[in-house]
């Protein structure tokens, strides 16, 4: 899925995600600031759900740390677990409260 992200402040560091239809080339060219989710499987066989920031402007690694975004599923701030891939491929973060259940 993808999710749309809004700026909360006028920093525009603090983010909400927005469930949406939109395709990953769609909110390529349409969003600032977008999530992607990542399914995997631990090694019990529990299926867990990452997501990984995307930009349409270049980011540094300082510009791309910065974020504190809110779950798509839940509204807690996800903690980044994983780095930035490229300027345009940002973290990977994951749910703290919905990792648990």
């Amino acid at each position: 899925m993808v999710f749309p992200l809004t700026k909360l402040n006028k920093e525009g560091t603090l983010l909400n995600a927005s469930h949406s239809y939109y395709t990953e080339e769609y909110a390529q060219r349409m969003c600032s600031l977008y999530l992607t989710d990542e399914l995997s499987r631990d090694e019990t066989g529990k299926i867990k759900r990452t997501y990984r920031l995307h930009a349409s402007n270049d980011h540094t690694e300082e510009m791309a740390f910065a974020y504190e975004i809110h779950c798509p599923k839940c509204g807690n701030h996800l903690k980044q677990i994983g780095r930035q891939l490229t300027l345009n491929t940002l973290g990977l973060y994951k749910c703290p409260v919905c990792d648990r259940n």
